[in-house]
């Protein structure tokens, strides 16, 4: 188990406490699920254009002059 202090602006504290209130969870189970929520989308989260050229390989894969772009004829 991991034990964390830590402090938070008045905004997200009211956010919190009203959160406990609508719910009558403990504040423990309230970031149980905050955190989970929010792995959970950044887990799923849909790969770039460049991330999925990346891992295909083909980007980098053309064997040519080295001063093809300027040299092209």
């Amino acid at each position: 188990m991991l034990e964390i202090n830590t402090k938070l602006n008045e905004h997200t504290a009211d956010k919190l406490a009203y959160i406990q209130t609508a719910t009558q969870e403990e504040i423990n189970q309230i970031l149980d699920k905050a955190i989970d929520g929010y792995y959970q989308q950044i887990k799923s989260r849909k790969k770039t254009s460049l991330e999925l050229l990346e891992e295909s390989g083909l980007i980098g894969c053309l064997s040519a002059e080295s001063n093809l772009s300027t040299n092209y004829n």
